[in-house]
């Protein structure tokens, strides 16, 4: 592949990103609030279920709670728009030629726009606080994020071309994931006989490197993060080319 078709690509999935956080707040009157204001209800109202009904109330809680919400708001949308993709831009994936990886993978990469802006507002909170985060174990987070989740929201918008109720089982799925991950109670509370269930879960490993690199710096392992990095890759790169080459049953189903 040429630097021209690199560069080709690299800009259609820009544009595609960038149009897509347009659509996102056309219309309303709060436009880019709305990225904060619902992350912030629920960890209103996590933080209350965790530390008034439950009892275990302290700031680090309060604040793993907030990581772990506006993070999971950020993958559970991509994963979400992602799984539709192909059959939602039908026109684009049959009448234009680029590579379809770029129509899930934007979605994930438009998500990220209104994260970081989400995210801004978390980390000034963090810093008032005196939590001063580890700078390279959060980038090497990030990347570890958008290409995991990148992996997994190419797969699920294959699958969801060839299995059409794959769309709702991803919605069913994603709140069962989010209270088998390790968001609103440490990891630490799960028991040992339900411990795998953690060790198998891919966002309970990535809220760990966050929570980590933002709040718990002394506990970062830069090389579990690496290795997560490069298997994440591997993975996205093998279902690049298993798109690639199904992309003629891909438009035939779509």
């Amino acid at each position: 592949m040429n630097t021209k078709i690199i560069s080709r690509n690299l800009y259609i999935l820009y544009t595609l990103a960038h149009l897509k956080k347009k659509a996102k707040i056309r219309g309303t009157f709060l436009g880019y609030l709305w990225w904060f204001i619902e992350p912030m209800m629920l960890i209103g109202l996590y933080s209350y279920v965790v530390g008034v009904i439950f009892g275990h109330s302290g700031a680090d809680q309060l604040l793993m709670i907030a990581v772990g919400v506006t993070l999971w708001k950020w993958w559970s949308s991509s994963m979400s728009s992602a799984t539709t993709s192909f059959r939602r831009y039908k026109g684009i994936v049959s009448q234009v030629k680029m590579p379809l990886p770029i129509l899930p993978i934007s979605e994930v990469f438009g998500e990220s726009y209104m994260f970081m802006f989400a995210y801004l507002i978390l980390q000034s909170v963090l810093l008032y606080l005196g939590f001063v985060p580890d700078i390279f174990a959060l980038v090497i987070s990030f990347l570890i994020s958008m290409v995991a989740v990148s992996a997994l929201s190419l797969s699920l918008a294959i699958l969801n071309v060839f299995v059409r109720d794959t769309a709702f089982l991803v919605g069913f799925g994603l709140r069962i994931l989010f209270y088998i991950t390790p968001i609103i109670y440490p990891a630490s509370r799960v028991p040992e006989n339900f411990r795998f269930l953690t060790d198998l879960n891919p966002f309970a490993h990535l809220i760990t490197y966050y929570n980590n690199a933002l709040i718990y710096t002394d506990r970062v392992e830069y090389g579990s993060m690496c290795y997560a990095l490069i298997g994440s890759s591997i993975g996205l790169f093998v279902l690049t080319r298993i798109c690639k080459k199904i992309t003629p049953q891909i438009i035939r189903n779509v």
